[in-house]
């Protein structure tokens, strides 16, 4: 991906190779705290390494400080802060707000004045350097940690009020952009359920890169034809129904859009093991659903999809080529579509996929779902004993029809309910065999459930760089 401020930078870079320079901003998190050497394997430290030549990565912070002007201890006024201003930085990531959550000192007792304070610090950066980008980021998750659980829990609750006053801000300050680091760590990567450990400040360098080098797009506007708007894991989720077929949509809206508009489709059971749906999110990409039950990727379910596409290409301006996202019978669906419209797909994702309904539904060799197999020759029109010759996914003459396009595949081995030897991993076979071989993630005695990959990220960064936005 490109970064925010590359084109404003380029010329200034080619011509006498000034360092773009990024300021991160913050307190004992970004100090490195709880990393093993901070100096080295602290978030700043890693994401200087990661952003390469060309930009000078500093970090401008101070441990148990806060952004309320209020607080015990607050940032704003002390000479770290005041060499952040002089360092006039082209891009500053802001990462405060875990001090200000506290009740010892009473720094939370102040809180009202976190949109006041954060519009103040924005204002300061931008009088040192107009033209500078904000990333305006949320804390990082906390967890009850046994020994600070107590002193945490109310903490943990005052994170929502913090983001809902950052958001604010960056809705309301051009040139400022909102990013909710609440998946950014797992409770592993913790020291103490708040600071990162290595792993931890590692994971939070990956995460900074992600959205600093990428440029900024448009959010969808979805106002005219949302039929129900609600908050879906901290996104805003619109719900439509499409004109033409009547089937139910959803899109879900990034903070903070990336350019071009990428998105990734998921074919069905919404909200299911949704890690690579939300880490997607909170690099830009959209979330898009359509509703096709019980309609097995016939052609009435490509029709659902189609006028779906046509809506979220013209209509909200989303990229023209999306990623494809299936979970079990999702499989149908996702690799129909791909092989119908091969321009209009930028990567593929199968998990535990149906490449053949005759071993799901149908009980070939996998587990036989009476209603669904009947709801499913019907929708194909076919009988049982037209089924037997039906043209398949996992057919050897379907590969080509992908051509090209990057397949990723997460396959329990010990998946009895959609054999992978007739389904997933034949396809990965054939798709071998028109030198397009698949990436593949085996979970050796995993069934069909659960679903996805734990951790997400070797998925996430295949597909993002299939999608060409990863590094």
């Amino acid at each position: 991906m490109r970064i925010v401020f590359l084109l404003l930078m380029s010329c200034l870079l080619t011509a006498a190779a000034v360092p773009v320079k990024v300021a991160l901003i913050g307190d004992s998190i970004t100090s490195g705290v709880g990393a093993d050497d901070p100096s080295k394997n602290g978030y700043p430290a890693r994401l200087s390494e990661l952003m390469g030549e060309g930009y000078e990565v500093r970090a401008f912070a101070e441990p148990g400080h806060g952004l309320l002007r209020k607080s015990k201890r607050a940032l704003l006024g002390t000479d770290t802060y005041r060499k952040a201003l002089k360092f006039q930085a082209d891009v500053a990531v802001i990462l405060l707000g875990t001090s200000d959550s506290h009740s010892t000192p009473n720094n939370w007792q102040h809180h009202a004045d976190l949109e006041g304070d954060a519009a103040f610090m924005i204002k300061q950066l931008k009088q040192a350097n107009p033209k500078v980008i904000v990333h305006l980021c949320s804390p990082t998750p906390m967890f009850p940690d046994p020994d600070h659980k107590e002193s945490l829990k109310p903490r943990i609750k005052r994170l929502v009020a913090i983001k809902a006053a950052y958001q604010r801000v960056a809705t309301t300050t051009e040139q400022v952009y909102y990013h909710d680091l609440a998946r950014s760590l797992r409770p592993k990567e913790t020291t103490d359920g708040v600071h990162p450990n290595t792993a931890g400040h590692q994971r939070l360098a990956h995460f900074f890169h992600d959205i600093l080098t990428q440029e900024i797009g448009t959010r969808a506007n979805c106002g005219e034809i949302s039929r129900k708007r609600s908050v879906w894991n901290g996104f805003d989720r619109h719900e439509f129904q499409l004109a033409k077929t009547g089937a139910s949509a959803t899109l879900v809206i990034p903070h903070t859009a990336a350019q071009g508009q990428p998105w990734i489709w998921r074919a069905r059971f919404f909200g299911h093991q949704p890690a690579l749906d939300l880490a997607l999110l909170d690099r830009g990409y959209h979330l898009a659903y359509v509703d096709v039950s019980n309609l097995f990727g016939s052609d009435a379910a490509m029709q659902r999809c189609d006028e779906f596409y046509q809506l979220l290409t013209s209509k909200f301006n989303l990229n023209t080529s999306s990623i494809m996202e299936g979970m079990s019978r999702g499989g149908l669906m996702i690799f129909n579509y791909a092989a119908r419209y091969p321009d209009r797909v930028s990567a593929i994702y199968g998990d535990n996929p149906v490449c053949d309904f005759k071993s799901w539904p149908g009980g070939q060799n996998g587990q036989l779902s009476k209603a669904n197999w009947k709801r499913c020759l019907e929708v194909y029109g076919i009988t049982a004993e037209q089924a037997a010759s039906h043209p398949q996914i996992s057919d050897a003459s379907f590969a080509s029809k992908l051509g090209n396009i990057p397949v990723a595949l997460v396959i329990g081995t010990a998946d009895e309910v959609v054999p992978p030897a007739e389904n997933g991993l034949l396809l990965a076979k054939h798709l071998k065999e028109n030198n397009n071989p698949p990436k593949i993630w085996t979970k050796p005695g995993a069934g069909h459930h659960p679903h996805g990959l734990d951790p997400v990220e070797p998925v996430l960064r295949f597909l993002l760089q299939a999608d060409g936005y990863g590094e």
